[in-house]
């Protein structure tokens, strides 16, 4: 009988433990040795990143892209976690992440802000940075604020040039009527044309491969939660203001010359070539690659193939012998 109890308890204990864990709101559980997903408070907002590799490593803090999440990073986190630490934040309002209140401005100022407290939080002091998409509007006012923190960036189709931006470039054009008037037609039209190209139909942005279902229905899900079509749209609005900030940026790439690694997916027609190549400009020892693939190339048919780059560039470029 006692036998019996015994083992009975070697499996309902670990049970016990962990229920008892999340009833007293712990905010971490690893899923696996080599990943653990956690919620961060940070200024009364739970903001979700997920995390792999060993933090005496160098550390890569990877800003995702929009409608997506820190979940875009999953497969090359899987093969960089045993050379860095790697750090993947979701947005206010994406993924995993609350979405903030009515008082939160939701501007990509506000939200570099937000990603900078949750560094600061978890002690990251010193990382670099890789930015896709929208990642990069939130990276770069990172480096501009605090450039003794970055030791290199990796962009991977983020926008930093207007000649990268076609649909801006025409001072008298839709867009920036937009962003000067917010047009309500052209933001009825933006949304429709949104759903369609980033959730539904194949695209060139992966090469007529066509968006991972798995991923596109996770976006789909977060799109469709009440108020986040909204969220976007005031993102997509403040969009005007990175492109002013486009000096700034350049500024800080002229001034502190960091270690720049580009891997753009050369199908892409929103973020064109253009804006790969003229990081040049600026920093013209800036390591370019262009891969056969569109916008979302990390999440899609170039994982492996950006892993390869990330690990021969930081060989040669920011770690030290």
């Amino acid at each position: 009988m006692m036998k019996y109890i015994i083992n009975r308890l070697t499996i309902i204990l670990p049970l016990f433990f962990v229920c008892f864990y999340f009833l007293l709101g712990g905010n971490s559980f690893a899923q696996s040795n080599d990943f653990t997903y956690h919620w961060e408070n940070v200024n009364g907002l739970k903001i979700f990143y997920r995390a792999a590799g060993n933090p005496s490593k160098p550390t890569i803090v990877l800003l995702h892209g929009v409608p997506s999440s820190s979940v875009m990073y999953q497969g090359v986190m899987e093969l960089l976690k045993n050379d860095f630490y790697l750090v993947a934040p979701d947005y206010p309002a994406h993924g995993y992440s609350d979405v903030p209140p009515a008082s939160y401005p939701f501007t990509f100022e506000n939200i570099s802000n937000t990603i900078y407290t949750l560094l600061n939080q978890l002690g990251i002091h010193h990382y670099s940075l890789y930015m896709q998409d929208y990642g990069a509007p939130v990276g770069f006012r990172l480096a501009v604020k605090h450039p003794e923190q970055i030791d290199a960036l990796i962009v991977q189709n983020g926008n930093a040039y207007i000649e990268g931006f076609p649909d801006a470039q025409d001072p008298n054009g839709d867009l920036e009527r937009y962003w000067r008037d917010k047009n309500k037609k052209y933001e009825n039209n933006w949304i429709d044309s949104y759903r369609k190209e980033s959730l539904v139909l194949p695209s060139q942005r992966n090469l007529g491969t066509g968006i991972n279902p798995d991923r596109r229905n996770m976006d789909a899900e977060i799109m469709l939660k009440p108020g986040r079509l909204d969220l976007f749209m005031q993102l997509w609005f403040d969009y005007g203001n990175n492109v002013k900030s486009y000096p700034q940026w350049h500024e800080y790439l002229k001034k502190y010359q960091p270690p720049v690694l580009i891997a753009w997916g050369k199908e892409d027609n929103y973020f064109t070539v253009p804006g790969a190549l003229a990081f040049l400009k600026d920093v013209p020892r800036a390591e370019i690659h262009l891969l056969n693939g569109g916008h979302w190339a990390v999440a899609e048919n170039n994982t492996a193939e950006i892993a390869e780059l990330i690990e021969s560039f930081f060989r040669r470029s920011v770690i030290k012998p």
